[in-house]
């Protein structure tokens, strides 16, 4: 890639400043090496060689070897999960000192003033009849 100013004007005709021009063309490996980006690309080739084929040969795998390659980090995990697990639930429930709160309880403690379920019989006019409430965003 050589930036050159191709007219005598503050810009070329590719839109380039002369001397952003000057400037860029000093980064340019091509400058001091004629061959550089055809050897570049070789290279990037040469090494990409091993991965290609590779993924050559995965294009051969059945589903059976794919799943039969993720049994062995999967099923593992599932052994140490599964007695995680079952530790958890030999230890018995946990006993909390004031006994258990529902999700509403946890939802309305220390709250001031009348909540959404009061609103909400209020509005259905029957404490029996289902009312529903929706917003868009």
């Amino acid at each position: 890639m050589i930036f050159r100013a191709r007219s005598p004007g503050p810009d070329g005709p590719d839109g380039v400043d002369a001397v952003v021009a000057r400037g860029l063309r000093s980064l340019d490996p091509e400058e001091g090496s004629p061959n550089y980006w055809m050897r570049f690309r070789a290279e990037v080739v040469r090494r990409a060689g091993p991965e290609l084929a590779r993924r050559r040969l995965m294009r051969q795998a059945t589903v059976p070897e794919i799943m039969s390659g993720w049994a062995r980090t999967l099923v593992p995990a599932a052994v140490l999960a599964a007695a995680l697990a079952g530790l958890f639930l030999a230890r018995g429930p946990v006993r909390s000192p004031g006994g258990t709160l529902d999700l509403e309880e946890l939802l309305l403690a220390e709250v001031e003033g009348p909540t959404i379920p009061v609103f909400l019989q209020a509005a259905s006019g029957d404490a029996g009849t289902p009312f529903f409430a929706g917003e868009g965003f």
